[in-house]
């Protein structure tokens, strides 16, 4: 009786009673790593099929095809006629095996070469061998094996040349006769034409002088002129990975490999050549340089049919994104259309289309306060209109009538009563005038929209709601029929369960912020469940889910083990307006704010929320964010898990870093890093860092150098470095795991279920 008093007493003097192992028995056994195992991505994508329907189109008009898989693995092909509103099977699939010689015993799969269905033909590839086939009687006759003439790589539109890189120098073939011309020859490794630089997975376990480069050759639609680069890096500095563990050997392998690192005074530069086909010669194109940050070329550029070639420039840190045109005429270069901003210009939100036939550049902009479409005159590029009309976000540019001089595009953020991240269908005349929603229900829409502009497929769900596929009209939005056949049945029979939305004001009290909450399969609300913040707050993009492919997260197999796991977005991440984007400007460090502002307002809302039993996990990015909130938020998260992270941004790549952070390094850079080490003397939960030795995204040398400050500072922590894994972890059985256990044993206070071995999975694949 004392007893039970006493613990009465102790529960009720927590400021949130937590169920510990001390007054609730708390074991995890075989089979909960059994169920979270069955709900991993890789597990739960074979329990889904034919969630969305992808549209071929035939012909360049509103007809297209489809097909979709049954539980054996075979496939069905559907034929849409959109203006007479028939679905029908695409041939007799019965008659069309047999006249292939199908083995019934393998799934039926054929390659769609072509079709004609107003003619009734079908050609086909099955097996190897190709086949032309009678849609009318679904019978085929095997086509005598033709041998196609393979043209080299970088080859013209014509077909007459092809382009290729020796000794870092440029060679011009002409097919015909064979003659070889070199066009360059002052090239070297430092300074090569063409060449990209090389990702040093590309030539892992190989010999790296055998490995073909990657060339950027842009040939005009005449064949008559070519757009390339030399590129700069003799002052940029190298990377390296060591290889420990190979079948070559106990030698470990050294990569080396250029890599801007952001803060570098010498990136990579491009200088832009021009070939003439005609004279064979190589001309410097009188522009500024442009800067590589990464992997790659330095030309982010097209032809048009108008054969003038348009390029994009930016500043370093994004400052300033600006479109140009060169015209091999003249060998002149024009700047058409410059954005500048005192912060950053989002490069992955950066749109730009060009209309030759009407002289207009469609260009994307949020100098509104949101993302919106602009039109701008080609020819002197003067701003004619704004295009977009609504309170929104524009996302995506889906195609631009230019016939009736319509634009169609998705956006997400008009209803006030609704996710603002939720996309849908518009319209509007590109004069910006009768703007049209096409898709109002509230639901994520992602559309594809025919050739000739006069219907469109939309796929739409949301994080509970299985993809509905509908033709629809561009007209008015109406839907027209309704295709393809989503199967869930097995994900269901799992015992799977859609997790929770919702939502949660920030402490401004203004600000809302969205979020989903995953729980275990055999959830009970009469219990308390530790919390795991599922962390990803890199200003690029959003990361909660909003269609129905929630399902595919690790954050469910990991909530099955008794967890509740908790994805959201807080303000710094984008596809919102511009403020909401700007709280991470010189700010990343505060990216998990808002998580723990949320995850406290959740906890008082839900009685099974735990909220003094907390953990964190990441990668990349989101390895930061967990080693960073661990020091940052030290009393409130109590074990952190980070993976592949950019523990310094000085030690990754420049684009991503300088464009949130700025250039040049300033004093804020210091206070952002992980490496701070009054930020290290702050930890005091448990963190496990991990970290690929061959991770060609963020060096490893990133978590090693935190490890050396953890050393220095005297602090505890867990360190796993994988052999032969690259930057996502996730790929590895035996990460999962640790993870898992790491979690088990540190959060939820039990002991994990020693050395799990995953289904079908190899003991060191790894």
């Amino acid at each position: 009786m004392f007893k039970k008093v006493g613990l009465l007493i102790t529960c009720l003097s927590l400021t949130a009673c937590s169920i510990t192992t001390k007054n609730q028995a708390v074991m995890v056994t075989q089979a909960d790593y059994k169920r979270a195992e069955k709900f991993l991505p890789k597990n739960v994508a074979t329990k889904v099929r034919n969630l969305a329907v992808e549209p071929q189109w035939i012909n360049q008009a509103s007809d297209f095809w489809y097909s979709e898989e049954d539980k054996s693995g075979n496939k069905n092909y559907v034929k849409v006629q959109p203006a007479s509103a028939v679905v029908s099977p695409l041939f007799d699939h019965e008659k069309l095996k047999a006249s292939i010689n199908h083995d019934p015993n393998q799934p039926f799969s054929i390659e769609i070469k072509a079709l004609d269905l107003s003619n009734g033909r079908l050609k086909l590839i099955n097996q190897n061998h190709e086949y032309q086939c009678d849609l009318k009687t679904s019978q085929c006759n095997k086509l005598a094996a033709q041998v196609s003439p393979t043209q080299p790589e970088y080859s013209s539109p014509n077909g007459l040349y092809s382009l290729r890189v020796k000794q870092w120098n440029l060679y011009l073939t002409e097919h015909e006769t064979n003659r070889v011309t070199q066009l360059t020859f002052d090239g070297s490794e430092g300074y090569p034409y063409a060449v990209h630089n090389m990702n040093p997975k590309k030539y892992i376990n190989k010999d790296a002088s055998n490995v073909k480069q990657q060339l950027s050759v842009f040939w005009a639609p005449d064949s008559r002129t070519v757009i390339t680069h030399r590129l700069d890096r003799r002052q940029v500095g190298k990377l390296h990975l060591v290889q420990s563990s190979h079948d070559q050997g106990l030698r470990p392998k050294l990569y080396s490999y250029y890599y801007p690192l952001a803060g570098d005074k010498h990136v990579p530069l491009g200088d832009i050549y021009s070939i003439d086909i005609a004279t064979k010669k190589a001309t410097l194109v009188d522009t500024p340089k442009l800067q590589q940050t990464y992997y790659g070329g330095p030309i982010w550029g097209w032809w048009e049919d108008n054969n003038r070639f348009y390029f994009m420039d930016q500043a370093r840190a994004k400052k300033r994104i600006s479109l140009h045109e060169y015209n091999p005429d003249n060998q002149q270069v024009r700047l058409i259309v410059e954005e500048k901003s005192a912060q950053f210009i989002d490069p992955w939100a950066q749109h730009v289309q060009i209309l030759p036939n009407s002289n207009d550049v469609i260009w994307s902009s949020q100098r509104s306060g949101k993302q919106q479409y602009y039109l701008y005159d080609l020819s002197n590029g003067r701003l004619k209109n704004k295009i977009t009309q609504c309170d929104c976000y524009v996302r995506i540019n889906r195609g631009v009538d230019e016939k009736s001089r319509t634009l169609y595009f998705e956006a997400s953020g008009e209803f006030k009563d609704r996710d603002p991240y939720l996309r849908h269908l518009y319209k509007v005349q590109l004069d910006g005038s009768e703007q049209t929603l096409l898709t109002p229900e509230p639901l994520e829409h992602s559309t594809r929209l025919s050739p000739d502009f006069n219907y469109f497929v939309d796929i739409a769900s949301d994080h509970k709601t299985v993809p509905i596929n509908t033709v629809r009209s561009t007209l008015d939005g109406k839907a027209v029929a309704s295709i393809g056949s989503p199967d869930i049945s097995e994900l269901l029979a799992s015992g799977w369960r859609a997790p929770q939305a919702f939502k949660i004001l920030a402490d401004d009290q203004q600000t809302q912020l969205y979020g989903l909450m995953y729980k275990p399969s055999n959830f009970d609300a009469n219990k308390r469940y530790p919390i795991i913040d599922a962390t990803y707050t890199g200003p690029h993009g959003f990361f909660t889910p909003k269609s129905f492919w929630t399902y595919y997260q690790h954050a469910q197999s990991l909530a099955e083990l008794g967890f509740i796991v908790i994805k959201m977005d807080g303000r710094g991440t984008s596809k919102r307006d511009r403020n909401f984007h700007l709280a991470a400007y010189q700010n990343l460090a505060a990216g998990v704010d808002d998580h723990v502002y949320a995850i406290k307002a959740l906890a008082k809302q839900h009685a099974y929320l735990d909220v003094n039993r907390v953990g964190i996990f990441g990668f990349s990015a989101g390895g930061y964010d967990t080693a960073q909130a661990m020091f940052r938020h030290a009393e409130f998260f109590k074990v952190g898990v980070a993976a592949s992270g950019n523990h310094d941004f000085r030690v990754d790549k420049t684009g991503w870093n300088e464009t949130w952070l700025g250039y040049p390094v300033a004093e804020h850079w210091d206070q952002q890093t992980n490496l701070n080490p009054q930020s290290v003397a702050k930890l005091k939960g448990k963190l496990l860092l991990a970290h690929g030795e061959l991770d060609e995204n963020v060096n490893p040398a990133a978590t090693m150098q935190l490890v050396n400050q953890l050393i220095k500072a005297n602090k505890d922590f867990d360190l796993m470095i994988y052999p032969n894994q690259d930057h996502f972890l996730n790929n590895s059985d035996y990460f999962i795991r640790k993870r898992w256990d790491y979690f088990v044993e540190h959060l939820l206070g039990t002991q994990p279920v020693k050395e799990y071995q995953f289904s079908n999975s190899e003991k060191h694949n790894e």
